[in-house]
């Protein structure tokens, strides 16, 4: 059996402090695999022109992963 984290957010953008969460958490728990889930349209955050999109923050969240 997989022992799954997940951690979901705007991510805009992902920073080293959401990576660094996800490492301590799988090595505490301990965990298989954490997702990273972005926000596509985050309800506690009113849509500003600076916003990054959906597409690219989850970009971010893949080369922040990688």
């Amino acid at each position: 059996m997989s022992r799954l984290g997940i951690i979901g957010g705007t991510f805009d953008p992902i920073h080293t402090g959401h990576v660094l969460l996800a490492l301590f958490v799988m090595e505490r728990l301990p965990l298989d695999q954490v997702l990273f889930v972005p926000a596509a349209d985050p309800p506690h955050k009113e849509a500003r022109p600076d916003m990054a999109t959906a597409e690219d923050r989850w970009a971010m969240v893949e080369r922040a992963i990688e």
